[in-house]
């Protein structure tokens, strides 16, 4: 009868294991006042309609896949396409870049060598960030980054580098011999602490979580409103149901949701923004099958513009 007790409490141990490590990524009932997008758009109220972005655009840079239930606590649907991307804002006043993807070095690390990289949309966003306005980053892992820290011509982005003090405290371990070049290294950081208009129609505010450095973009066409998430969600699943990753993943990569309870309210956050409003386009970085859902409806254009005429 006792090698029976102990083997029920063993398995009613392995059993809560279970379900805390790999199960339980259920978000909280409420997050008020966790995404406030009635002050992003009060932001850009005022913003003349010929100022405002015309468009939003993709580069599918690189990708990878992986384990359906490493993005959602719970979500055994075999493996998922996760993308390595950067997007375009496209306005007349000049252009904003969010996210730089991986380079192939780093995607060939990443996924062991099985990953898919094109060098074409790699060079459309180096190329792309030396004629921006404006350069923004998500967050500072380095699936977002490359295109920054490891850029061919340092000197010729970093006036348009728009990066917080955890973005850039982050970026020198993902560049090449662990220092950054000093055009960036110098960057003067922005303060996105609360909301900041930082282009017509576009806003950047902070959301630490996922990482220090996380921030949230709003971004608003004539036809539509964007918001850009980052990491919050690797996939929009988990928006849908508020659900977030699995505990286990830190023993993987130990760099994710340092502070799970906040990415967990965010995620609650965005749940039930996405209930009330929603024509809002929500972004996340790296769901590929609902990003391209997105270039097939027209709320996103694949591959970014070329030059403009001189």
């Amino acid at each position: 009868m006792k090698w029976l007790i102990g083997f029920g409490v063993l398995v009613a141990a392995l059993a809560g294991a279970f379900w805390y490590f790999v199960l339980d990524g259920a978000a909280p009932a409420r997050a008020d006042g966790v995404i406030d997008l009635a002050a992003y758009r009060a932001l850009v109220a005022d913003d003349a309609p010929e100022t405002l972005p015309t468009e939003v655009r993709i580069e599918f840079v690189g990708e990878s896949n992986a384990p359906s239930f490493a993005a959602e606590a719970g979500a055994f649907g075999g493996e998922r396409t996760f993308s390595y991307n950067s997007f375009q804002i496209v306005a007349p006043g000049g252009d904003t870049i969010i996210d730089g993807a991986v380079d192939r070095e780093t995607l060939n690390q990443m996924s062991e060598g099985e990953g898919g990289f094109s060098e074409d949309a790699y060079g459309r966003v180096l190329g792309a960030m030396t004629r921006a306005e404006r350069v923004l980053i998500t967050h500072e892992h380095l699936d977002h980054v490359m295109a920054i820290a490891r850029h061919p011509s340092p000197d010729r982005i970093a006036p348009h580098l728009r990066l917080t003090s955890p973005q850039l405290q982050g970026l020198p371990e993902h560049a090449h011999g662990g220092r950054l070049p000093p055009p960036i290294a110098q960057v003067r950081p922005s303060d996105f602490r609360t909301p900041q208009r930082v282009a017509p129609g576009v806003v950047a505010v902070a959301a630490p979580g996922h990482s220090p450095g996380t921030i949230l973009i709003y971004a608003r066409t004539a036809a539509r409103e964007y918001l850009f998430i980052g990491d919050i969600a690797w996939v929009m699943d988990s928006v849908e149901h508020a659900r977030g990753r699995p505990r286990f993943i830190r023993w993987v990569m130990p760099m994710v949701d340092p502070d799970r309870p906040a990415v967990l309210r965010q995620l609650r956050a965005l749940h039930d923004l996405a209930a009330a409003e929603p024509a809002l386009v929500i972004v996340p970085a790296h769901d590929d099958p609902y990003l391209r859902s997105l270039v097939a409806n027209g709320a996103l254009a694949e591959e970014f513009t070329a030059p403009r005429p001189q």
